[in-house]
């Protein structure tokens, strides 16, 4: 396992607040099928927090060994309701990223997007930085590490806490320690042969 860290430029941390402000305002105070209400200040840390962790994403795929040059980010701000189909698509394999903070250790999937069908190809886990100025990729997981039945994957309740933590859950997740990840050098080779 190896933590793979990257650094924002000043001009992509003030892109990402600068957006996180914006896109704000049109975004829903509780999550898929949550009950906790989010102000407007918790929306703009998690939804900058997002887009940090989709840049810290792109730099890093872009980089030696990898050198995958095609990704493109959405910075568009949708009408309440609306957001984008996934944060990027490479070689036709749709991919999501999960944001959390510094110190989480756990991939979450809301069980209530995969219900709907909400389900991507890769997931990656990219750990923010208390000041929004850099990201730690932990690695990712498959479609089928998330939904097929494993002992790597934990089924977790509505106000179950986030095992080894004092967190409880606002809805049922699909869970995944960060040690159960992808995450060597030959993981991510083979990422990128699937998606090239």
């Amino acid at each position: 396992m190896v933590d793979f860290i990257i650094y924002l430029t000043d001009e992509e941390y003030k892109k990402c607040y600068d957006f996180a402000i914006e896109s704000a305002k049109t975004q829903r105070e509780y999550r898929s099928g949550g009950t906790q209400f989010r102000n407007l200040s918790m929306i703009q840390s998690d939804t900058q927090r997002g887009k940090v962790g989709e840049i810290v994403s792109k730099r890093f795929l872009e980089q030696s060994p990898f050198e995958i040059k095609e990704i493109k980010l959405d910075f568009d701000i949708y009408p309440r309701g609306e957001w984008d189909k996934q944060d990027f698509t490479l070689g036709g394999k749709s991919i999501s990223i999960k944001s959390v903070k510094w110190f989480s250790n756990w991939l979450l999937i809301e069980t209530k997007d995969i219900q709907r069908g909400d389900i991507y190809d890769f997931y990656i886990l990219v750990t923010i930085s208390k000041d929004f100025r850099s990201g730690t990729i932990k690695g990712y997981a498959t479609k089928n590490d998330i939904v097929a039945i494993n002992d790597k994957t934990q089924r977790l309740k509505k106000n179950e806490y986030i095992p080894g933590t004092q967190t409880k859950l606002d809805a049922p997740n699909y869970a995944r320690h960060s040690k159960d990840l992808r995450n060597s050098i030959e993981d991510w080779e083979d990422f990128v042969k699937i998606i090239k």
